[in-house]
């Protein structure tokens, strides 16, 4: 004989506005009867999941979230009409107070979104059943009532955009903003008591987000349920308190503060058997959808009221994209651009509040700044053996709960994509993403490791074009600007007006056009008091057969410097030069935004996407050195124009290209699912020009 289980069916409001109509709720109900199930308690089924009663007869429990006051005038009239009972969760901030209401004292039902926008806006909770009434539905009706948390929180639960907060948001976007304001983004929601969350945080005029710890999500929880117990239990007066979990959301934290609280057994919307040996603590349930005509309700009665089918038709809930913990990867030892670009998201993620871990060569030079940061960082000592590096960062991965892979570097590429492999044979499922900062050939492999991983992340949309044109699908090329590395302080120029140059002695870098341009400029004007500076050149005298020797003599060269006298150098000088004959998007031309300079540039690779021509620098064509010259000329002969072009710069940064912005884009692409489209939007620049 098959064994049996108890089918628990989850409704909302039932009018005709919402949820479902009087007339469609009564056929589900007569369906029940005419297949001769009863409904029983919260307590009965916790008693037959104890093994304290048994299942002698066809059960089936009602429940009834959120008590919309539809749930009084509508469904205990008809529940009572039939003899049945039902179990009704209430959210225990919206227990207003008053006197028992009459269908004639309730003229109008309003959906469940907007009484949900009303009790959290308005502090209006009309549309709930109020404590007269809860108390006469366990008195009078002998109903249960239980509890359904303090305020059904919810959360930003990952990055994927909703738009911006409108009159059609999802209703908790007004109990994590509090206040509306059409300008504010908004985000895939879930439940706060599951989802550590991002929150907002308002400074200047500006808002960025950081994700709640999960000390601060268990503190949450602990007191939201302690003091939903104390209401409930007032009402109800019950031996045994029950919880339904918003949205069906819960994991370990939640659960645990919910036994802790004294709840007897929660509700979920999992699937399976209710029987003896189910945990009361994760009670099975069906969400019965407005849709659902009497014939649903037959067919899932026949599934879920014996063990076996209800087991095979399960459904489990499992938190999704919940972005906790980040690790970094590359192989080199050197502090290049994408070492850079490694460290700034680092940052951005530390600043939003997410783990990171960063796996490095032991004599890599990153490892002292991000330690100073508060990184954990793992140091694996051969990358050339690839599987047992693949080994040994499945091994971290497993060991730390990492949730995103971000590798930096073609060597770390290939271990994280045989890792992959390795970690999902052992059943750990996380994210990969490979970084992208040059617009040269990919690696022929590129197209086939995007399709192992999730994809790449471009530091410019010219990147990302050069993946595409080599294979890349177009859903595996995404686009997130580095972040400047500056402090943010105002600038404090040199009393001599400098002009500067930060690269190297490469090709690409075209030291010898800036040589040149410089040149091409000393010969039509002496430029008095002008300082020229080179960063990033040793030797200036391999340039004496393409500059005048006093030309040389006038470019100041210090040799190697630290990153941090780059940035006290840009925060003292006037006019950002970058004479690059291939680029993707250089880190040092946002820290020369950031320092509030005017730039020139030729237009390879990225630059074009952040420069408008004249108004924030000037673009020029590669290798044009009279281009340059004539650029650099008229910024030394107009204060004014470098000062607006600065001032636009910093307002980029501010709005594009900081460390918060960084922290949002990149977890909007670690965040992303393959059907959502890429992120590929451009800066609106034109958007701060003349503000």
């Amino acid at each position: 004989m098959l064994g049996k289980s108890v089918p628990v069916f989850c409704y909302h409001a039932v009018c005709d506005v919402d949820g479902h109509s009087p007339a469609v709720f009564a056929s589900h109900l007569d369906m029940m009867l005419e297949m001769g199930f009863k409904t029983i308690t919260a307590d009965h089924l916790f008693e037959i999941c104890m093994g304290r009663k048994p299942i002698d007869d066809k059960y089936v429990v009602l429940t009834f979230d959120d008590c919309h006051i539809s749930n009084w005038i509508n469904v205990v009239p008809l529940l009572e009409e039939r003899g049945m009972t039902g179990v009704f969760f209430a959210v225990a901030d919206f227990i207003g107070q008053g006197k028992i209401r009459t269908r004639a004292d309730v003229t109008e039902m309003l959906p469940m979104r907007e009484a949900f926008i009303n009790a959290i806006a308005n502090n209006d909770n009309s549309q709930f059943m109020n404590e007269a009434e809860l108390r006469s539905l366990v008195k009078d009706h002998r109903m249960e009532v239980h509890a359904h948390t303090c305020r059904h929180q919810g959360c930003f639960k990952d990055f994927r955009s909703k738009g911006t907060f409108s009159t059609d948001s999802h209703w908790s976007t007004w109990g994590i903003y509090r206040k509306f304001n059409p300008e504010l983004p908004v985000f895939d929601c879930g439940s706060g008591f599951a989802y550590n969350g991002f929150w907002p945080v308002f400074r200047k005029g500006h808002v960025s987000f950081k994700r709640r710890s999960d000390e601060d999500r268990r503190m949450f929880c602990r007191e939201d349920f302690n003091r939903c117990l104390v209401k409930i239990s007032s009402i109800n007066k019950a031996r045994r308190q029950y919880l339904c979990w918003p949205w069906g959301h819960f994991d370990s934290i939640s659960m645990q503060e919910a036994a802790a609280a004294g709840f007897s057994g929660t509700f979920t919307l999992e699937r399976s058997a209710n029987m003896l040996g189910t945990d009361p603590m994760r009670f099975n349930r069906i969400g019965v959808g407005s849709d659902k005509d009497a014939q649903w309700i037959k067919k899932r009665l026949l599934m879920y009221s014996y063990e076996a089918p209800a087991m095979v038709c399960f459904k489990f809930f499992t938190k999704r994209n919940d972005i906790g913990k980040v690790l970094y990867m590359t192989d080199t030892e050197k502090l290049s651009g994408g070492s850079r670009q490694l460290i700034n998201s680092a940052r951005a993620m530390l600043v939003a509040g997410v783990g990171v871990i960063a796996v490095l060569p032991p004599e890599s030079g990153l490892i002292p700044e991000l330690e100073a940061m508060g990184v954990e960082v793992i140091v694996l000592d051969d990358f050339r053996n690839m599987l047992a590096a693949a080994g040994f960062l499945s091994e971290v991965i497993e060991e730390h709960q990492v949730d995103v892979v971000h590798t930096f570097h073609n060597r770390a590429v290939k271990i994280a994509c045989i890792a992959r492999g390795l970690s999902l044979l052992g059943g750990r499922k996380f994210k990969l993403f490979f970084n992208r900062g040059v617009i040269y050939k990919p690696n022929p492999l590129a197209p086939i490791f995007s399709l192992i991983g999730n994809g790449y992340i471009c530091n410019s949309a010219k990147s990302r074009e050069v993946l595409l044109r080599h294979g890349v699908l177009p859903k595996r090329a995404q686009v997130v600007y580095n972040s400047f590395a500056g402090g943010g302080r105002k600038p404090r120029r040199s009393v001599a007006t400098t002009v500067i140059y930060v690269g190297n002695s490469g090709h690409a870098k075209g030291p010898d056009v800036f040589i040149k341009s410089v040149d091409r400029l000393l010969a039509r004007t002496q430029c008095e008091g002008v300082r020229f500076i080179a960063l990033g050149m040793e030797n200036l005298s391999e340039y004496r057969e393409i500059a005048a020797p006093s030309t040389l003599e006038r470019i100041e060269c210090p040799g190697y410097i630290s990153h941090e006298e780059v940035i006290k150098l840009l925060a003292i000088s006037h006019i950002y030069v970058m004479s690059s004959r291939q680029e993707s998007m250089p880190n040092t031309l946002l820290e020369a935004f950031d320092a509030g300079l005017a730039v020139v540039c030729t237009n390879a690779g990225g630059t074009p996407e952040l420069i408008r021509d004249g108004v924030n620098g000037f673009l020029c064509e590669v290798e044009d050195v009279e281009a340059l010259a004539r650029s650099m000329q008229k910024l030394l002969e107009n204060g004014e124009l470098r000062k607006e072009m600065g001032r636009v710069n910093r307002r980029i940064v501010r709005a594009y290209l900081s460390t918060a912005a960084k922290a949002q884009a990149l977890l909007r692409v670690y965040c992303s699912l393959p059907k959502d489209a890429p992120q590929i939007e451009l800066p609106d620049i034109d958007s701060l020009i003349g503000k």
